[in-house]
C-alpha cells in the first residue's frame, strides 16, 4: 500500500485520515516526529494542518473519531463547518492589493478635504445697495450692508465666536454667558475689523470698516472696543461712539440718538450736521455711486439740522435743496454743480 500524499491533502482530507487523527487525539512519540518532520518539510501545510486540528478538537468532546458508527454523522458535521465557515469567509469582500491601496489614499484625501473644508472660512457678501440679514450658526444675527463682506470660521464655535467685517454691519449677538465670573471661551463674541476688535457677550452695536477707518457705536448692552496699540481696550457703554484711525482710537463720543446710526438697515438715510462730502462718500461706498463735483470745495458744504429719508431719490432731493445745487443722475453716474 503507498504512503499517502499528505502534500496534495486538502483540510479536509486531513481530517478523514486515520492517522491524523491518531496525532490529535492521541498523539505519541513517533505521531509526533512524524508531522512535525512533515510540517518543516513543508510549511505551506500548517494552516491547512492547524485548522484541521482545531475541528477535531473541538468535535472530540462529543463524539470519537474511531466509532465507525458516528463517523460519517461527525465527518457530515464537520464538513457542514467547514461550508459555514467558507460561506461566511466568502460574505466577506477581499479587496485587491491596489483596491487596499485606492481606499486608503480615498480615505487620506477625505480627512484631507474635511479638514481643508473646515479650516476655510464661510464668507457673505453684498453687492452695492444690497442689504443682507445673517443668522450666524449661534443665532446670532448680523444686518450686512451694501459693499460689505462677513467673514467666520466653518468650525464655529469651538473656540471664541469670530467674525471678521470688511464694510458695515449691525449686530444683534446672543448672550450665551449665565455667570459674568466665569465667562467661558466659547461665550464671547469677537469681530475682527482690521486691527480692531470688538469683544462682546451679549448686545448691538454697529461697526463700519472702510478706508482705513473703524467707527463702532453701541446701541445696547456693554462692549469693549481694543487694537494692536490700545491693548487694554475701551469699554463702550449705550450711545457710545469711537473712531479708530492712524492707529490710534479717538476719543469716545456721546450720540444723542445712537439708534438713527443703524438706519440704513431701513434703507433710510440719516444724517446730523452732514457735510456734501460725508453723503458723497456713502452713497459711492454704500451703492456704488460715481459722483463728479464741478468744484471739489463742495465737499465741504454742510447741511444744518438733521435728515431722515428713505431711498437715494429723497436725499439727493433734500440736498439738492438745502444746498442750492443742481444734481444731474444717469444711471450710477451722478454731476453734482
Amino acid at each position: 500500500m503507498n504512503a499517502p500524499d499528505y502534500l496534495s491533502y486538502t483540510m479536509e482530507e486531513f481530517l478523514a485520515d486515520d492517522k491524523f487523527i491518531s496525532w490529535v487525539m492521541q498523539p505519541d512519540a513517533e505521531l509526533d516526529n512524524f508531522w512535525n518532520e512533515f510540517l518543516k518539510q513543508n510549511p505551506s501545510k500548517q494552516n491547512d494542518i492547524a485548522t484541521a486540528k482545531t475541528f477535531i478538537q473541538n468535535y472530540h468532546k462529543q463524539d470519537t473519531f474511531f466509532n465507525e458508527d458516528k463517523q460519517d454523522e461527525v465527518w457530515r458535521r464537520i464538513e457542514n463547518s467547514v461550508n459555514n465557515t467558507a460561506d461566511k469567509k466568502s460574505n466577506v469582500i477581499s479587496l485587491a492589493p491596489w483596491l487596499r491601496w485606492a481606499a486608503a489614499v480615498i480615505m487620506v484625501c477625505s480627512c484631507g478635504l474635511a479638514f481643508w473644508y473646515y479650516s476655510q472660512k464661510e464668507i457673505i457678501r453684498t453687492a452695492f445697495g444690497e442689504i443682507k440679514t445673517i443668522e450666524l450658526p449661534d443665532h446670532s444675527v448680523v444686518v450686512l450692508n451694501g459693499n460689505s463682506s462677513l467673514a467666520y470660521e466653518r468650525s464655529w464655535g469651538n473656540n471664541t465666536r469670530e467674525v471678521w467685517l470688511d464694510g458695515e454691519a449691525f449686530f444683534k449677538v446672543k448672550h450665551l454667558n449665565k455667570d459674568s465670573l466665569h465667562i467661558k471661551r466659547n461665550e464671547k463674541f469677537i469681530v475682527h475689523a482690521k486691527s480692531v476688535s470688538v469683544e462682546v457677550l451679549g448686545t448691538t452695536f454697529n461697526v463700519q470698516n472702510r478706508h482705513n477707518k473703524i467707527n463702532v457705536a453701541l446701541v445696547t448692552g456693554k462692549i469693549k472696543v481694543s487694537s494692536g496699540t490700545v491693548n487694554s481696550g475701551i469699554i463702550m457703554k449705550p450711545g457710545d461712539y469711537v473712531e479708530y484711525a492712524a492707529n490710534r482710537i479717538n476719543q469716545k463720543t456721546q450720540l444723542e440718538h445712537p439708534e438713527k446710526i443703524v438706519s440704513w438697515s431701513k434703507r433710510q438715510f440719516s444724517f446730523n450736521d452732514a457735510k456734501l462730502g460725508d453723503i458723497i462718500t456713502m452713497l459711492e461706498d454704500t451703492y456704488g455711486y460715481h459722483i463728479t463735483l464741478a468744484d471739489p470745495k463742495l465737499r465741504e458744504m454742510k447741511i444744518e439740522g438733521g435728515i431722515n429719508v428713505t431711498g437715494v431719490k429723497a436725499l439727493l432731493e433734500t440736498v439738492s435743496t438745502s444746498l442750492r445745487v443742481n444734481i444731474y443722475q444717469n444711471n450710477s453716474n451722478i454731476i453734482i454743480n
